[in-house]
């Protein structure tokens, strides 16, 4: 078999064990993800799934980089909706704008896409793979892509002016995780509805830490006038653009 085609029906097959762990995943949630669960869903035996993906967390760091995916999608066609609105403000308030929104965006994000929101919230707190492996290596490049959107609006806003200089990169880090644990709190919402409210926890949050980065509260309120605006355009978070 030439070595194209023998690539192509690699990788169909892997789509295929793909979209089954997406079934389980859907019907059973992310933790009654098991080889043996994605086997049944394809009715194929389970040696059959390891001839595709080494382990379990190698078949799940596969699902972690369509997640990513996912949202990144669905990022650039929210900015697609924004730059309308952000081409009428100076460069300064439409670096801060597009913060505070990159913020809403990850809070709308965790209740349009909770799948790959739960995936994504795996990546970032549950046990790395063991450093050298290759599943470090391929859940490494997933990881930084997904830091890469508030990377470059960090970096840009320092830039600017608009933030103290610092890391990016740290920054990205500490606001993601930070705000994927604030949405957690959802799930205590049937307590105290008034009090377990992620979307406000989440953008006071972010206010907060631009604020700690150098931004004047004041700015932040502007910014934050605007991504009302930006609410009024659509979903923060709406499906990613079909592929060309």
């Amino acid at each position: 078999m030439p070595d194209d085609r023998r690539e192509r029906t690699r990788q169909a097959k892997r789509a295929r064990i793909l979209a089954a762990a997406g079934g389980v995943i859907d019907r059973d949630g992310l933790d009654g993800l098991t080889m043996q669960a994605v086997a049944a869903e394809l009715d194929c035996a389970v040696g059959t799934l390891y001839t595709a993906f080494a382990s379990k967390a190698d078949l799940v760091a596969a699902l972690q980089g369509e997640a990513v995916g996912v949202l990144e999608g669905s990022l650039q066609s929210a900015r697609a909706q924004w730059e309308p609105e952000l081409d009428h403000l100076d460069d300064e308030l439409a670096a801060l704008v597009e913060l505070v929104a990159y913020g809403a965006f990850v809070a709308a994000a965790a209740v349009v896409y909770p799948d790959e929101t739960r995936l994504v919230r795996g990546m970032l707190g549950d046990a790395a793979p063991p450093k050298g492996s290759d599943e470090a290596r391929r859940l490494l490049p997933v990881v930084l892509r997904l830091l890469d959107p508030p990377v470059n609006r960090l970096a840009d806003a320092v830039g600017l002016g608009v933030l103290h200089p610092g890391d990016p990169v740290t920054r990205a880090l500490t606001w993601l995780t930070a705000l994927h644990g604030v949405l957690r709190v959802d799930g205590l919402g049937p307590l105290d509805r008034h009090l377990f409210r992620a979307g406000p926890l989440a953008r006071g949050l972010t206010d907060d830490l631009l604020c700690g980065w150098g931004a004047p509260r004041d700015d932040i309120e502007v910014a934050a006038s605007h991504l009302d605006r930006l609410a009024a355009l659509g979903p923060l978070a709406p499906p990613p653009e079909p592929p060309l």
